[in-house]
């Protein structure tokens, strides 16, 4: 296995650094809960397991970039984008959110780490076309 370049080093901390926030996030949340009037707790504990979810998702994530894996870079970037856009529109107090999130996707996406996952994807292509081919009936010619 290559040695990750130096972006992708970075995108993997900054992307676990994502994850402990939102773990951080849960478990204030369900402290929240603990004092929180009995009509609101449903709500706190409810973003919890969502932010429980959410950090578990991109630790996952961080996890697989870290060993280089190309998955780790398409779920991290899907949830970037899907995350990180709405967010722009959301007002300054989420954008810091947003562009925490869309940083990260562009460490992703800089020139030495589309060096890196270069083969990757290559062979990934390579084998989803090999898988369509097989599936696909033969074909008669009159």
């Amino acid at each position: 296995m290559k040695k990750l370049p130096g972006t992708l080093r970075a995108a993997v901390w900054w992307w676990a650094a994502l994850a402990v926030a939102a773990a951080g996030f849960g478990a204030a949340s369900v402290g929240n809960a603990q004092i929180a009037p009995a009509d609101e707790r449903t709500g706190l504990v409810a973003l919890a397991i969502v932010l429980g979810l959410l950090a578990a998702l991109v630790g996952y994530g961080a996890w697989q970039l870290s060993r280089g894996r190309l998955a780790g870079r398409g779920l991290l970037t899907t949830f970037g984008l899907i995350g990180g856009l709405p967010l722009l529109t959301r007002g300054p107090r989420l954008g810091v959110l947003a562009a925490g999130l869309l940083i990260g996707v562009v460490m992703l996406w800089l020139p030495p780490s589309l060096r890196y996952f270069k083969e990757q994807s290559r062979e990934a292509r390579a084998r989803r076309k090999a898988e369509r081919a097989a599936t696909r009936p033969p074909t008669r010619r009159p």
